[in-house]
C-alpha cells in the first residue's frame, strides 16, 4: 500500500505529541502501519531517525514538566513521560543534555 508520507508523519507527530514514550512497535500497532513505512516517513520528513524524534520529543517534554512544575519530584515527572525508574529517566536527560534532570530544571528556571 502507498502512503501520504507527509500525512503520515502527522499523525505519527501527533501520536508522539501524546504518548512521547511509545517504541516503534507499539506505535505500529496504535496507528495500523508497519514499522518500516514509519521509519520511513519519520525520516523523509527529518531528516532524523525514528528513536532521535521520540528523543527530541521526550526532551522537549520533560523540560516543560521540569519548568512548569518546580514542586513535582523529578520522579513524578519520570514517571509521567514513561519511564520505569527514575534512574533510567535521569540517565536520558543525562546522554541529552549533559546534567542532571535536577541541575535542568535549576538552569533553566535562573534564565
Amino acid at each position: 500500500m502507498a502512503y501520504d508520507l507527509n500525512g503520515l508523519f502527522n499523525r505519527i507527530h501527533r501520536s508522539l505529541r501524546s504518548t512521547p514514550y511509545l517504541s516503534l512497535h507499539e506505535l505500529s500497532i496504535r496507528i495500523c502501519v508497519e514499522r518500516h513505512t514509519i521509519e520511513k516517513a519519520v525520516k523523509k520528513a527529518t531528516g532524523k531517525t525514528f528513536r532521535e524524534v521520540r528523543n527530541d520529543m521526550l526532551l522537549e517534554q520533560a523540560k516543560g514538566l521540569l519548568d512548569n512544575n518546580p514542586n513535582q519530584s523529578i520522579k513524578e515527572v519520570a514517571f509521567k513521560l514513561g519511564y520505569r525508574s527514575q534512574r533510567s529517566f535521569s540517565r536520558f536527560i543525562k546522554s541529552s543534555v549533559g546534567c542532571s534532570p535536577k541541575e535542568l530544571r535549576g538552569s533553566r528556571s535562573q534564565l
